[in-house]
């Protein structure tokens, strides 16, 4: 009878939360009643999609991570008070694609389940940067930056995903890895120093070519090959507008007269203007 009661206790709620990668954090809510989290001896956050399920615990001395999954380590935490207070939200710093699912919070009183609540999470990649330049200048920067101070052991990639695939940079353990990068990219690509500590993944591109438009993809991700950030840029390198300039004109018999035509057009001397000739190829 007792069980019975116990069991009967339970509440249970749902709710969705939405956010893009990149955010700093996303805070997936959890309240329950003053009594409830007074009563509970602990609270856990759960993704049960997960072999190892927990992604933080809570109990009256304190935060309980000895069952944590190790791919949550250093990116959550509760409110000091949460059993307290009955808010038992919990904050996920640096979301990621890979990290959408459904999270459970739940309330406890001796392993005995008294509140439960199902947190929806989806991440969503932002909508592509824009990126327009003119073929003719140096060189072309392709932004990303994050939140600094990842974990040594991450990569970065750089891929051309359209129109074809072509791996363009990668860093990881510490150094560029040019052997790594596609032929044609190679001593043109370039990132700046210790971008695993400034957040910064940025990447310029040197000596572009009208090919080298395209759907550019950034990804971060960590030794198990789990996707931690993840950006992508448009690239689009147009053509030069032609400039009009002065060109002295000379006929035979007439005086010059000056008129406005293209840039790397010569001009052949004529007895009359109909017959002028055009070389578009000086």
């Amino acid at each position: 009878m007792l069980m019975f009661l116990l069991l009967a206790f339970v509440s249970q709620h749902a709710s969705g939360v939405e956010v893009e990668q990149g955010v700093e954090s996303v805070l997936l809510p959890c309240q329950v009643p003053v009594n409830v989290s007074m009563s509970s001896t602990a609270a856990v956050w759960d993704q049960e999609e997960l072999t190892k399920p927990m992604v933080h615990g809570r109990v009256k001395s304190g935060d309980d991570l000895s069952l944590q999954n190790d791919r949550y380590t250093n990116r959550t935490s509760m409110r000091a008070n949460a059993l307290q207070t009955g808010d038992l939200s919990l904050t996920l710093r640096n979301p990621t694609v890979s990290d959408s699912g459904t999270y459970t919070c739940t309330a406890r009183k001796q392993g005995q389940d008294l509140s439960r609540t199902e947190v929806q999470l989806k991440v969503t990649v932002p909508q592509s940067e824009f990126v327009e330049v003119t073929q003719g200048v140096k060189s072309v920067l392709l932004p990303f930056k994050t939140t600094p101070d990842l974990s040594e052991d991450v990569t970065v990639e750089w891929t051309l995903t359209q129109p074809k695939l072509m791996t363009v940079h990668v860093y990881e353990s510490g150094n560029n890895q040019p052997h790594k990068q596609d032929q044609g990219y190679r001593g043109r690509t370039e990132m700046k120093e210790d971008p695993l500590r400034t957040g910064d993944f940025s990447l310029t591109l040197k000596d572009f070519y009208l090919t080298d438009s395209g759907f550019y993809t950034c990804t971060v991700y960590n030794k198990d090959g789990n996707v931690l950030l993840q950006k992508s840029v448009t690239l689009a390198v147009r053509v030069p507008p032609p400039e009009w300039v002065e060109v002295l004109v000379v006929t035979e018999g007439k005086e010059s007269a000056c008129c406005p035509l293209r840039p790397h057009l010569t001009f052949l001397r004529t007895s009359q203007w109909s017959g002028l000739s055009l070389n578009p190829n000086p």
